[in-house]
C-alpha cells in the first residue's frame, strides 16, 4: 500500500471517529436536558461556548443554569429527540444541523398553566374543565452548532436553536385503571434513571 493510500485512510478513519464523537456529543444532549443533570449539560460544551434561543441568549454555562432550573419547575416530564443531523468536518472545527422534536408535560393550577400557556388557553380549559389535566408542549426545530475540537475533545462553541413549530393541548387520557392507563413505566429526572444504572454496569 502506498503512503499516499495510508493517508487517505488514516484521514478517512479520523473522519469516521470524529463523527461519532460529534453525534455522541449531540445526542447527550437530550439526555441532560430529560434527566436534569447539569453537569452533563455543562460538559457538552465549551466554557466560553454561547447559545441562543427563542428566550435566551448568552453563554452555555448560564443557559445550562437557567435550563435545567426551568424544566424542574415546569414540567413534569419531557423528552428530547435528536433526529437527522448533517455534520461538515473542517480540521478540528465542524458545524452540524440537528433536526429534533421535543415533548413536555405540564401539570399544575390556573396560574402554572397560564404563566406558560398564556392565559387565553388557561380560560379556556377553566371553562371546559381540562384545566387539571395535564398539558402537554409538542415542539419541533433545529439545533445549529458550531463545534470545536480542543485537546482531542469535541465541543460545542456556540449553538442557535431554531423552533418551527408547536402545538400544545389537554392531556387525553383513557379510563383508569384499565386498558394502557394502567401501563405505568416512569423515567427518573435524575441519576436514579435505569440509563446511568445501566451505563455504570460497564463502567460508563
Amino acid at each position: 500500500m502506498s503512503q499516499e493510500n495510508i493517508q487517505n485512510n488514516s484521514a478517512a478513519i479520523n473522519s469516521i471517529l470524529d463523527r461519532f464523537a460529534i453525534e455522541d456529543l449531540l445526542t447527550s444532549y437530550a439526555r441532560a436536558i430529560d434527566r436534569l443533570d447539569i453537569e452533563l449539560l455543562k460538559s457538552l460544551y465549551h466554557e466560553d461556548a454561547r447559545t441562543e434561543h427563542a428566550w435566551f441568549e448568552g453563554t452555555a454555562r448560564d443557559f445550562a443554569n437557567k435550563v435545567i432550573a426551568f424544566s424542574r419547575d415546569t414540567f413534569a416530564s419531557t423528552m428530547h429527540h435528536v433526529t437527522h443531523t448533517h455534520i461538515a468536518l473542517n480540521g478540528d472545527a465542524a458545524a452540524a444541523e440537528s433536526y429534533y422534536y421535543a415533548y413536555h408535560l405540564l401539570e399544575g393550577d390556573t396560574d402554572k398553566v397560564a404563566g406558560f400557556f398564556g392565559k387565553s388557553y388557561a380560560e379556556r380549559c377553566a371553562e371546559d374543565g381540562t384545566i387539571n389535566d395535564g398539558h402537554e408542549f409538542i415542539s419541533g426545530g433545529r439545533y445549529v452548532d458550531s463545534l470545536t475540537k480542543r485537546n482531542g475533545v469535541w465541543g460545542l462553541a456556540n449553538r442557535e436553536t431554531t423552533v418551527e413549530w408547536k402545538h400544545f393541548h389537554p392531556v387525553t387520557r383513557g379510563d383508569p385503571g384499565s386498558g394502557i392507563e394502567k401501563i405505568v413505566a416512569p423515567a427518573g429526572r435524575d441519576r436514579n434513571d435505569v440509563a446511568y444504572r445501566v451505563f455504570a454496569a460497564i463502567g460508563r
